[in-house]
């Protein structure tokens, strides 16, 4: 909201990120302009504005492209420098120090829950089909007497 960004940059920079994904975020990656500009149906200067945009706001760097064959390069930074790093530190979990009967109790333990909720669904106390979401209800068949 401080600074507000044009369509045409927003479209760019999720197109980069999207085009980085698909290359499992291995930086710098080559993308032709003409493909960015074909693909967001947009002219080629307005990607060329756009990317230079995004470069001065330190979302991307790039490296123009000499020709068709030498495509420009792009490089997505300020949020992706060590990423990995400051994720990881806060998610990993040493679960050795834990003996093995520690270990089997945890599990226990937690299949144990599974199992009284199972039971509970089996003895009749939930009579709801939950893959259908239909309400079982008993009938009993009587004689009928009568013509049709």
């Amino acid at each position: 909201m401080m600074s507000p960004m044009p369509a045409s940059e927003i479209a760019l920079f999720a197109y980069l990120v999207n085009e980085c994904n698909k290359r499992y975020w291995q930086m710098p990656f080559a993308c032709p302009t003409t493909r960015i500009s074909d693909d967001l149906r947009v002219s080629r200067q307005t990607v060329i504005t756009a990317r230079e945009h995004l470069a001065k706001r330190n979302l991307i760097s790039f490296i123009e492209g000499k020709s068709r064959h030498l495509p420009s390069t792009y490089k997505l930074i300020n949020w992706t420098d060590d990423l990995t790093v400051e994720l990881t530190d806060g998610l990993t979990h040493d679960l050795t120090l834990l003996k093995d009967k520690d270990k089997d109790k945890f599990i226990k333990g937690a299949s144990s829950n599974f199992s009284i909720k199972e039971r509970e669904r089996s003895n009749g106390t939930e009579t709801q089909n939950r893959r259908r979401g239909i309400k079982e209800i008993p009938a009993t068949a009587s004689s009928y007497e009568g013509t049709f």
